[in-house]
């Protein structure tokens, strides 16, 4: 009991029970919706993953199907709850809750036949609306149902129910909770979709059981309410209001989970981290007190976006975990600054409905701007810091941009970018210190600016405007797709391939040293020596085509096949105007455009003499080809005599573990090598790369082991990956003990 509630007594006491336990149906119908909502989303994602490459743009169109279905379910309870008879409702409510047990047990359907490489966002959005949507949605009408019930009730709250969106939210959280630390690590897919549906037959009953509760409640309010309906206006400006406060928080959403999983991997594990701060955010600013002040939120919002800028154009190297740190951090900040905008303008209770459904939409537009209409219209990942920058818009204007404190913060930011581009057009490179300078001052001047809306904008955009003329690699071309940034640049006299954050591959511009390959694939490194050795195969193949480079080491009467589930990096690479290894070394090797785990299945059983795993996209790991069941394919289509090499090279997983136990369970033996370059070597373009080597005896390994670069590696024996089990935090703390 809080300190200013006064005291009950006696009958008011049991009559006050009398009443929790009245409102109990509600409160438990909206938890278990919540927690429904939120397990779901995940094993959805987790299903689909794998057949789509392990993009993270999978789970980012999965984010705007899910918040779509939501909008709908959101928009069919505020058209079921203008309905005056609260009997009519829950039996229409029922036989549509009824109608979404067709698509149960959850699983995907296969009316689409296998994943689109030229439109897979096409395919996710088909898939989405036959196997899960329905069920989704009805659910996802469950909190402005039960609220606008609740509403009906003679409760003395009932004229205020937004607290029980907070209590939805609680449920949300542990539901994300729970998949990535209980459902995920300990049961099958097949279980999950089998506890979800029991989860909805439950909650069925809970809604009706407060259906119930609420049509005997409405009869005592029904004149009231008629009185309450005139009172609440509503104009066209507030509607916008809200649709803008509500589309900024669920774009940085995916914005900040994208920057995540570029560089790591699209699991669950790095999914669950931003949707949760998100959903605390209802949770707090919709609370009867709450924890945190508005007017904190609102004044610290600069210092934090300020932070945030420093780490977006990586530039300024700060570490990954504080990266991380600074990501999360601002997506809570600003998805607090909107969403406590948003619960302050919250209206009366007779636009319950309106306003949730105003709500999802403006989250459905945030979604769907960076999940589907950015990668159309930005070669760059630019709608994050646009939208980073769009919450500072909605802080509150104390003081003019263009007073004397405002007008000489403006001289300073001119002065900065026209530096910028005076060194930009002169060709002079600034570096170190200088650049770090020039990306520092307009990012702090976003703080000295504050209660200044426009000039806070203004220093934000500089500060990313330098980050981006200052990055090394922000020359050349990009070309955007579902699948991420390919940008193509010349750096030090060669033309080199940039997936994301990660080199993916070079070739000197001119010389005799044109068809040398380099970086990873150079002739010194473990998979230069590998195709050195092994140049008698005659069926080799390649999962991951980069720039195409190990093409050179093939030798007249091979067969080549490349697996690249990216048609833009297909085009680069095949195309003469900017890399030459497969037009010049391969040029009828076969291409098969498309997800490795779906397309080798197509292949005939021990058809590779050389199988080459390289698929890592920027430095994110696609996991679903680093599992027992993905282990078993390779290994099926490995001849018994023939050799499997995994490039295993990233910046923050160690998977030596992690393929050394998946070997030791198939029955293969397992090498590994870590390569570094000498300081010749790297003047030459070779860099270090962790590899390891396979096969199904050990015999096949001999030229390997005979080269003394190679080293034994048995399993540690923990449990291995599976489809339907990864261990990411553990390989991340593993990687970095090391």
């Amino acid at each position: 009991m809080s300190l200013d509630t006064p005291a009950i007594s006696g009958t008011d006491a049991q009559s006050a029970n009398r009443l929790d336990l009245g409102a109990l149906p509600f409160i438990l119908s909206i938890f278990v919706g919540a927690v429904l909502i939120f397990l779901v989303q995940p094993m959805f994602a987790k299903m689909a993953t794998p057949l789509l490459g392990g993009s993270p743009s999978v789970w980012n169109v999965s984010l705007v199907c899910f918040q779509a279905a939501l909008l709908g379910g959101y928009g069919y309870a505020h058209i079921l709850g203008r309905l005056k008879s609260v009997r009519t409702q829950v039996l229409i409510h029922g036989l549509v809750f009824l109608s979404g047990t067709i698509c149960l047990p959850l699983g995907l359907t296969g009316v689409f036949g296998d994943p689109s490489a030229d439109h897979p966002a096409l395919w996710l959005i088909g898939v989405f609306l036959l196997s899960v949507a329905l069920p989704f949605a009805a659910v996802s009408a469950t909190s402005p149902l039960i609220q606008s019930w609740y509403a009906r009730t003679n409760r003395a709250d009932a004229d205020d129910p937004y607290y029980l969106y907070a209590a939805s939210n609680i449920g949300s959280l542990i539901g994300l909770a729970a998949y990535p630390l209980l459902m995920e690590p300990f049961t099958r897919v097949a279980t999950q979709s089998a506890s979800w549906a029991a989860g909805y037959g439950v909650l069925f009953f809970l809604l009706m059981g407060s259906g119930f509760v609420a049509f005997r409640g409405s009869l005592a309010r029904q004149a009231q309410a008629s009185v309450e309906e005139a009172r609440a206006s509503l104009s066209w400006k507030e509607r916008f209001i809200w649709l803008g406060l509500a589309f900024i928080p669920s774009s940085l959403l995916v914005g900040a989970t994208t920057h995540i999983t570029t560089d790591v991997a699209a699991a669950p594990f790095l999914w669950v981290p931003p949707l949760t701060l998100y959903l605390l955010t209802f949770v707090l600013v919709f609370a009867k007190k709450p924890p945190i002040p508005q007017a904190v939120i609102l004044r610290f919002q600069p210092v934090v976006m300020a932070g945030v800028v420093l780490v977006l154009p990586h530039f300024i190297d700060v570490g990954w975990f504080l990266e991380l740190a600074l990501t999360l951090l601002g997506l809570f900040w600003a998805s607090m600054t909107c969403h406590g905008l948003l619960a302050e303008r919250r209206p009366h209770v007779s636009r319950l409905t309106e306003f949730y459904l105003l709500m999802s939409l403006g989250g459905v537009l945030g979604g769907a701007f960076n999940a589907l209409i950015a990668p159309v219209i930005f070669d760059l990942v630019l709608e994050y810091p646009l939208v980073l920058a769009a919450s500072l818009l909605v802080l509150p204007a104390t003081q003019s941009s263009f007073d004397g404190r405002g007008r000489v913060l403006f001289g300073i930011l001119a002065a900065v970018v026209a530096v910028i581009l005076f060194n930009r057009i002169a060709g002079i490179s600034l570096s170190g210190g200088s650049a770090v300078i020039f990306i520092a001052l307009p990012t702090i001047m976003i703080v000295l600016a504050r209660g200044r809306r426009f000039l806070m904008v203004s220093s934000f955009a500089v500060s990313v405007f330098a980050g981006l003329m200052l990055n090394p690699y922000a020359s050349g071309t990009s070309e955007r797709g579902f699948f991420g940034i390919v940008k193509v640049l010349e750096i030090d006299g060669r033309r080199a391939m940039m997936h994301g954050t990660t080199l993916h591959g070079a070739q000197f511009l001119e010389g005799e040293r044109v068809l040398k390959p380099l970086t990873y694939y150079g002739a010194n490194t473990p998979i230069g020596q590998t195709f050195r050795q092994y140049n008698d195969a005659e069926t080799v193949g390649v999962v991951g085509l980069g720039v195409g480079s190990v093409a050179c080491y093939g030798m007249p009467g091979q067969d080549w096949v490349f697996f690249e589930i990216d048609p833009i990096v297909v085009n680069i690479a095949k195309d003469p105007d900017q890399f030459t290894f497969l037009s010049e070394c391969q040029p009828d090797a076969r291409m098969v455009v498309g997800d490795a785990r779906v397309q080798l299945t197509y292949e005939d059983d021990r058809f590779f003499d050389l199988l080459l795993l390289d698929a890592f996209s920027s430095d994110s790991i696609p996991v679903h080809l680093v599992t027992r069941e993905a282990m078993r394919l390779y290994l099926s289509k490995l001849d018994d005599d023939g050799v499997f090499i995994a490039h295993i090279s990233n910046r923050h997983m160690a998977l030596e573990q992690v393929f050394a136990r998946l070997a030791a369970l198939e029955g293969a033996v397992a090498l590994v090598q870590k390569y570094q370059p000498t300081a010749e070597q790297r003047e030459e373009g070779q860099t270090a790369t962790h590899a390891m080597l396979f096969a199904k005896n050990e015999a096949a390994l001999s030229r390997a082991l005979a080269s003394g670069n190679w080293e034994r590696i048995e399993s540690d024996g923990k449990r291995p990956w599976t489809d339907d089990y990864t261990n990411i935090l553990a390989a991340m703390l593993a990687f970095h003990q090391n």
